[in-house]
């Protein structure tokens, strides 16, 4: 670790961007995962007025729910230094992305209206306003937009409600913040207006010059907003209206984007990741990570179907297996709620079965590892999800990817009844190569399970999240395997049986 500096056991390795307050860094958390560390400059560090703010907004920011957010891992100040720990978003930033590919139009424009809606409604439920809302603040992620920075905003109290100070990009604020009066979560529907109206058309709704020329138009003048989607054109007019009291909440935001349905910010969030195509990485990717770890195109509107091809039970070398043979080419992405052409029944190692509720039930034996197909080969890089709950016993259970028909070789993405993680790499007839893992993770009663599969050279890159946070990233360079198929799997602890259900399975195309 010569040369690295280290900020409260997080080890800063790089640097990803740089602004007023101070630096963003790349890190390596104390586990072995990555974060995105955000280090205060130390003149405003030593004020003892921001450090009482510092530790306020950030209580504040960890009650936000993750949901299409960078959520707050951690905090300290560490002697003349503050740091922020965020998750680590793998992905440009919506300016860098619209600068160097063009406007969004059609299912993804859709899909990141409703994403940003989504983080501002777990941003306000958590009492915060995020008050600098900006293109530059939302990444894109594989798995769909994620806003950052609302770790700095203020609470929604007495204080914050009589502050006269303009915090802010000019560009994106609302006449209220330009006029320096009392700021409402309607401050941030503005700037939810004018990113779609960027995002949608490639420039500022008010036009560029001098920041004073910028806060006049807003506060005076119309947007411009020629050009943008009909989709989400009359959505976009109403955020911006000079009046707070005229615009949308963001729960209304979300019914009139959604069909006027009533969505939670869950259900919103697997909205978006059905129609997300992100962009291919703009940015370099993270360095090569440390010893004991390893480390899209496309912008168009995708649907999805269920598949209905029947699957083969199979039992190899003491493990049990289902076999998907001649699986044709279909629509993607692929969501099933386990329908007939998943596997039920019982073989060796245990059984597999679907409840009343469309779920998908695996009890396995002791010294099984069970494991079930989806019926579909992957089309090449995936992007594989679940939701599932550990309903009897201990033991682990996840999906896996680029396992190859009628053997046990396979990658492995697990969590632990005990709050473990891990990436495995499994071979037919021998013991799995851990390549990640086990490390401590926040779960929960029902964990929801996402891993990526994706090429790179000779390699393959295996990313993991866990109820929407990335908690592994690492490089298979050794034999790697290529795509074939992917679905879920369960095994017990030593010394009894496991029964884990699966209540939701997707399989979508890796954009890289």
């Amino acid at each position: 670790m010569s040369g690295e500096r280290v900020l409260g056991g997080y080890v800063l390795r790089r640097v990803l961007g740089r602004g007023g307050m101070g630096e963003v860094h790349l890190a390596t958390t104390p586990t072995g995962g990555l974060a995105a560390v955000k280090v205060i400059h130390p003149s405003l560090a030593r004020d003892p007025a921001f450090r009482r703010r510092f530790d306020r907004e950030v209580t504040a920011a960890r009650r936000v729910a993750r949901f299409c957010t960078a959520p707050v891992l951690d905090a300290g100040i560490d002697g003349d230094v503050a740091y922020l720990v965020t998750e680590y978003v793998k992905g440009p930033d919506l300016a860098q992305a619209v600068r160097d590919q063009g406007p969004l139009s059609g299912g993804n424009l859709e899909a990141l209206a409703v994403g940003i809606a989504t983080a501002l409604s777990a941003i306000h439920g958590a009492g915060v306003i995020h008050r600098d809302l900006k293109p530059s603040n939302v990444l894109l992620s594989p798995l769909g937009p994620r806003v950052i920075d609302f770790g700095i905003a203020q609470l929604i109290d007495t204080e914050s409600l009589v502050s006269q100070a303009i915090l802010g990009t000019p560009s994106f604020m609302a006449p209220e913040q330009a006029r320096g009066e009392p700021l409402t979560p309607a401050t941030d529907v503005f700037a939810w207006g004018g990113v779609i109206a960027f995002a949608g058309t490639g420039r500022h709704p008010f036009g560029a010059g001098a920041p004073g020329e910028v806060l006049y138009r807003i506060v005076n003048e119309e947007p411009r907003l020629d050009g943008l989607d009909d989709g989400v054109r009359g959505v976009v007019e109403r955020a911006l209206a000079k009046d707070p009291r005229a615009r949308p909440t963001v729960a209304r935001l979300l019914g009139d984007l959604l069909g006027g349905t009533q969505h939670s910010a869950a259900s919103a969030t697997q909205v978006v990741e059905r129609t997300w195509s992100a962009p291919p990485s703009t940015t370099a990717g993270p360095p090569s990570p440390p010893a004991g770890s390893s480390s899209g195109s496309g912008w168009r509107r995708k649907g999805w179907v269920l598949g209905g091809v029947a699957v083969l039970v199979a039992v190899v070398a003491g493990v049990a297996v289902v076999v998907a043979p001649g699986l044709a080419e279909q629509t993607w992405p692929y969501e099933t709620d386990f329908a007939d052409s998943w596997a039920v029944g019982s073989s060796d190692g245990g059984s597999a079965a679907r409840d009343d509720a469309s779920g998908y039930v695996l009890t396995v034996k002791d010294g099984w590892r069970l494991w079930k197909s989806a019926p579909r080969r992957e089309p090449g890089g995936v992007v594989v999800s679940a939701r599932a709950t550990l309903q009897e016993g201990s033991g682990e259970y996840g999906v896996w990817c680029h396992g190859a028909a009628g053997s046990g070789d396979r990658y492995e993405f697990s969590v632990s009844g005990s709050g473990k993680v891990s990436i495995v790499k499994r071979r037919t007839g021998q013991p799995g190569e851990i390549l990640y893992g086990p490390a401590a993770a926040e779960t929960t009663k029902t964990d929801r399970i996402v891993a990526e599969c994706a090429g790179s050279g000779d390699g393959v890159i295996l990313r993991m999240w866990l109820n929407e946070g990335l908690v592994a990233e690492v490089t298979d360079t050794t034999d790697a395997y290529g795509p074939s198929e992917a679905g879920v799997h369960a095994a017990p602890d030593a010394g009894g049986a496991v029964r884990v259900r699966f209540e939701s399975f997707a399989l979508r195309p890796a954009k890289n």
